[in-house]
């Protein structure tokens, strides 16, 4: 939005930041018309090759709490329901196609949905291995990018060669360089701020976001302020479309200071150092199979539970917010473990379902109860 070598002040940009988070998207089309966006609902899902392609990646993320299409089952996801009753009025007829990456059977049957009756030929799926340390994992990855490259190449026109490629590791990696100098700040700041901020690199274009989050950091390093008084929690959940939830934790007294939710940090971790060389299909693989893993991969079945102990305690949480979306059964799943391993570690632990990303008077009473146990 900003032209470049223009004098527009830290404040500005973290000022387009939120307002970014704040659309979710929306106004890609007259913010940035000279943009082609390409969909997509999993972290899992490669955005380099999306940005190698030509392309813009945007998470789905509806901003309506509604819809319910007769197309889906009413026990789906909120998630599932209200992005295909978008994708119905037309809210995504625009972009260049959407891509679907494996995680549960809700997301499987959208895909093929949004494939058959909205989208014919550019809804395009991959299935990133579930155990991703087997010795046939990463050939079987590589072969599935192999193949999601040639279906992004029959919408562009052009396969994009491996300098293209490259360059698009290259820039995805600053983006995580950046935000891992935002997360070192984030006991230190408003929870729903930091939210927003990881929020907004999922909906914006990314080389514009890379510069705004950068020319924001002084920006935002004013606004860090040490208060004792705040309960430091980690959370760990799903997608979470808007910062109702970070709100409602910061009133009533906590701090988030550890965040795994798959819109949260959790998207932007990389675990080892990223160097493409001549093989950068090889690197993209490396990268996604060694990021934290969520409920729907892992490389053992304690490799999960560890990672967030370790989390919490290194972020000295006293507490823990797992979040459950209603009918995610993946997370469902997970929190029951994950819920008994954190209380025998000393965490106090609350496993709150949600119908929706927003939070409203029942979760505000359970969450204030639990932070005044701790």
């Amino acid at each position: 939005m900003f032209e470049k070598n223009s004098p527009y002040t830290p404040i500005d940009y973290l000022e387009l930041l939120l307002e970014e988070a704040a659309l979710n998207g929306t106004k890609r089309r007259e913010r940035y018309p000279q943009k082609r966006f390409f969909g997509y609902f999993c972290s899992y899902w490669p955005e380099e090759l999306i940005l190698a392609a030509g392309l813009e990646p945007l998470r789905i993320l509806p901003t309506t709490t509604r819809g319910t299409p007769s197309e889906l089952p009413a026990y789906c996801c909120s998630l599932a329901r209200i992005s295909l009753a978008g994708a119905i009025s037309g809210n995504y007829k625009d972009l260049a196609g959407t891509g679907f990456a494996h995680t549960c059977d809700t997301m499987q049957c959208l895909g093929g949905i949004w494939g058959r009756t909205l989208a014919p030929g550019t809804a395009l799926s991959m299935v990133p291995p579930v155990i991703l340390n087997t010795p046939a994992a990463d050939r079987f990855y590589e072969s599935e990018l192999d193949a999601l490259l040639q279906k992004l190449s029959s919408i562009t026109g052009c396969r994009p060669d491996a300098n293209k490629i490259g360059k698009a590791i290259e820039l995805c990696e600053h983006i995580r360089s950046l935000v891992a100098e935002l997360d070192n700040m984030r006991a230190e700041l408003p929870s729903p701020l930091v939210s927003a901020l990881l929020r907004a690199g999922q909906v914006m274009p990314r080389t514009e976001y890379a510069e705004a989050l950068k020319a924001a950091l002084p920006a935002i390093r004013e606004k860090t302020a040490s208060n004792p008084s705040h309960r430091r929690i980690l959370i760990s959940g799903p997608v979470l479309e808007n910062d109702s939830l970070f709100k409602m934790v910061e009133e009533l007294g906590g701090r988030i200071v550890a965040d795994d939710t798959c819109t949260g940090n959790h998207h932007f971790l990389t675990m080892s150092d990223i160097q493409y060389g001549t093989d950068p299909l090889k690197a993209i693989v490396r990268r996604y199979s060694t990021m934290p893993p969520c409920p729907c991969r892992h490389r053992g079945l304690e490799e999960r539970v560890d990672y967030l102990v370790k989390l919490a305690q290194g972020r000295q949480a006293v507490g823990a917010l797992l979040v459950v979306r209603k009918y995610c059964d993946p997370h469902a799943w997970d929190s029951v473990p994950l819920a008994q391993r954190m209380r025998s570690a000393g965490i106090n632990t609350l496993v709150l379902e949600l119908e929706r990303a927003e939070v409203g008077g029942q979760e505000r009473t359970r969450l204030q109860a639990f932070l005044e146990s701790l």
